[in-house]
């Protein structure tokens, strides 16, 4: 309805809403929480199932790769407590070098042992043998590569006897003497750095030997010589040599002479 002209008019009033406080805490809204689900029966059977299924099958893997590991490694690794030994002294034995061979002197004439007279040789040298046909002597070589001769000389033999003569080579050349004491004999000691040739042929180019007398009636002639166009070492074989004059042994002071001595 109009109200009439020229009244005033009632201000409007206005009602307010009052404000509600929000509490945010528990405005969150949270997710819904699941209850746990305790562990079935059957699960747990299958997991010591399982367990136990695993322990058996590494016990035979284990068994299996241990043959092929040497005993040794298979033996238990726990460090026993080490025993108190008392070892007997034990004198060690090296290997004794082989023996030296023994051989007699064999006679000029009937090509016969002298087995009054004997003489020894390393174990790897060639037994001597005759020089030729008449046997005046008997040969082998030596390891560096010269020649070792054996020949007896006196009454019964082919050769006569060195004393109250001069040493020669078989061409007549005197050769330098010296006495020589060995550890039986005292002998006569010769050497030649020339050219020449002995009493069974064989030409030269260096010599040493020894004249040893082993009865009033028996003496040995021993020398070693390098043969003309060979090379060898003499100053080697000439140490051996020492120790074979130191071998030459008479059994008995008595030789029975066979025949009459013939030449030098």
């Amino acid at each position: 309805m109009d109200e009439p002209a020229g009244q005033p008019q009632a201000p409007l009033t206005y009602e307010e809403t009052p404000e509600i406080p929000i509490d945010t805490a528990s405005t969150i809204i949270s997710p819904p929480v699941t209850p746990k689900k305790p562990p079935s029966i059957l699960k747990t059977i299958g997991i010591v199932i399982a367990f136990i299924a695993l322990f058996i099958i590494g016990v035979n893997l284990s068994s299996s790769i241990r043959q092929f590991f040497p005993l040794e490694e298979r033996t238990s690794t726990a460090t026993p407590t080490p025993a108190i030994l008392i070892t007997p002294a034990v004198e060690v034995q090296t290997n004794p070098a082989p023996e030296w061979k023994t051989y007699p002197l064999i006679s000029g004439i009937t090509k016969q042992p002298i087995d009054t007279v004997t003489f020894q040789l390393p174990p790897e040298i060639i037994s001597p043998l005759c020089d030729g046909v008449a046997c005046a002597s008997q040969g082998t070589y030596l390891p560096g590569g010269t020649r070792l001769t054996i020949a007896p000389r006196g009454m019964g033999q082919a050769l006569r006897d060195f004393r109250g003569s001069v040493i020669t080579d078989a061409n007549g050349v005197p050769i330098p003497t010296r006495q020589l004491l060995l550890e039986k004999f005292t002998a006569t000691e010769y050497e030649s750095s020339a050219s020449g040739k002995t009493v069974s042929g064989y030409a030269f180019s260096r010599m040493r030997g020894v004249m040893i007398p082993l009865t009033d009636t028996l003496s040995v002639e021993v020398n070693h010589f390098t043969p003309n166009g060979v090379t060898a070492d003499f100053q080697k074989d000439d140490l051996l040599f020492n120790e074979i004059l130191e071998t030459f042994t008479v059994l008995t002071a008595s030789i029975t002479p066979i025949a009459t001595s013939s030449g030098y």
